[in-house]
């Protein structure tokens, strides 16, 4: 429902003659999600007055732009706050929010002109679409996992409809959401023997999905995991490979086990009854590490046991008798996968592997460069191009790519 309030408070933005009692008001409209929509239709409106051809930006791409205007604004108002307390009167900083909210907006009108006029040089032109300043580049991944059953058939749900899957109604998908789901009330019924399937989701794919008991599970790009198609009783295991994210459904009664077994045969063991947490464990990082959100969870290798607190995380390296090590983290910035952003800070050969990954790619190296660090934040939505050129930004490094490679080497001749 359009809003004409809104519509008007646009303009005057647009126009630069915003009173700062309208730019309060404007900014209590950008902070609601039900206008997104129609503040996404006033920025594309703006082409058409120009006499250009509309460029529409997708939902995702101006949703994720009206956050990120909302996360900086609310940031400096923070910041604003914490160095001038006796401001009471005000509850942000006016002329600094304007001017940030300015920055912003105009960033806005100016990607959908660089799309507009991308898509027209295109479409002029026909040029391929995957071309960008690297030499080549490559979208990112998206929903896409196989589903095995136990007795061997597979299931490619990237070529089902939504729905039950034939021949078993107690597993429903959801192509919307990338989720498969099993019935709650298959799990009651307690047969003698447990079948297993396993889902698993390829170098550029992710998937999410619920377990008889409610649990829910979010897999990254290269994981696995096998789980039974009930849960008998007293008991609930999953074995995992690559990273997966848990909501365990509560349930004191039959607590929840998640097995990782590392390239030195030895199994490590989760324990939880009810809780939130991440687990990293590909081959190729030489570690597995489990990080908490939410309750409690009990981390068992080997003889050594340790108790996690919520925002810890335990590292264990992949090599025998290793001991469990315990650090303090930033949990949004390990689940940032998750909810679709890549948050690095650490060393470029890790941060090249969350990249190959999830954009199915491999990397060269030219020269010592992987170990060099570095920190910031982009979606995971974009192509890998608009990711390398964040990372170019920092500096220290250059990238061109090369089929299906990304070639990395030093920006210092």
């Amino acid at each position: 429902m359009n809003n004409l309030r809104l519509t008007y408070l646009f303009q005057r933005y647009y126009e630069n003659n915003i009173t700062e009692e309208e730019s309060r008001e404007w900014m209590d409209f950008l902070s609601n999600d039900e206008y997104k929509e129609q503040i996404r239709q006033l920025i594309d409106s703006k082409f058409l007055d120009s006499g250009q051809e509309i460029y529409t930006l997708p939902d995702q791409k101006a949703n994720d732009m009206l956050d990120h205007i909302l996360d900086s604004t609310k940031y400096s108002v923070e910041e604003e706050e914490y160095s001038d307390e006796e401001s009471v009167h005000t509850w942000f900083n006016l002329r600094w929010a304007k001017t940030l909210l300015a920055a912003s907006v105009s960033l806005v009108f100016l990607y959908g002109a660089y799309n507009w006029l991308s898509k027209k040089q295109e479409s002029v032109a026909g040029q391929p679409e995957m071309i960008s300043a690297y030499g080549g580049d490559a979208k990112p991944g998206k929903n896409r996992a196989i589903l095995t059953l136990e007795d061997g058939k597979t299931v490619d749900l990237s070529q089902v409809g939504s729905g039950y899957i034939a021949g078993d109604s107690a597993v429903m998908v959801d192509k919307s959401k990338g989720e498969i789901k099993y019935s709650g009330e298959n799990s009651r019924q307690n047969p003698s023997r447990a079948k297993y399937n396993t889902l698993t989701t390829p170098r550029g794919g992710q998937y999410k999905i619920v377990l008889p008991d409610g649990t829910q599970a979010w897999l990254n790009a290269g994981s696995q995991i096998k789980y039974p198609t009930c849960f008998r009783k007293g008991q609930r295991v999953v074995e995992i490979k690559g990273e997966v994210y848990f909501e365990v459904a509560h349930n004191p009664n039959k607590p929840f086990s998640v097995r990782i077994h590392k390239p030195d045969k030895k199994v490590t063991e989760i324990n939880v009854l009810g809780t939130h947490f991440n687990v990293s464990s590909y081959d190729e990082d030489h570690r597995l590490k489990t990080t908490l959100l939410e309750g409690s969870v009990k981390i068992k290798n080997g003889n050594k046991e340790m108790v996690l607190k919520p925002g810890q995380q335990a590292e264990i390296p992949f090599r025998t008798n290793s001991d469990i090590s315990i650090n303090e983290v930033d949990t949004k910035a390990v689940i940032a996968w998750k909810e679709g952003r890549f948050e690095f800070n650490g060393c470029l050969e890790d941060i090249m592997r969350q990249i190959t990954r999830w954009y199915d790619m491999d990397v060269k190296y030219e020269g010592d460069v992987g170990s060099k660090s570095f920190a910031g934040a982009v979606s995971r939505k974009e192509n890998v191009s608009e990711v390398l050129k964040m990372l170019e930004l920092t500096g220290g490094v250059q990238f061109t790519i090369e089929g299906h490679v990304i070639h990395v080497k030093s920006a210092v001749q």
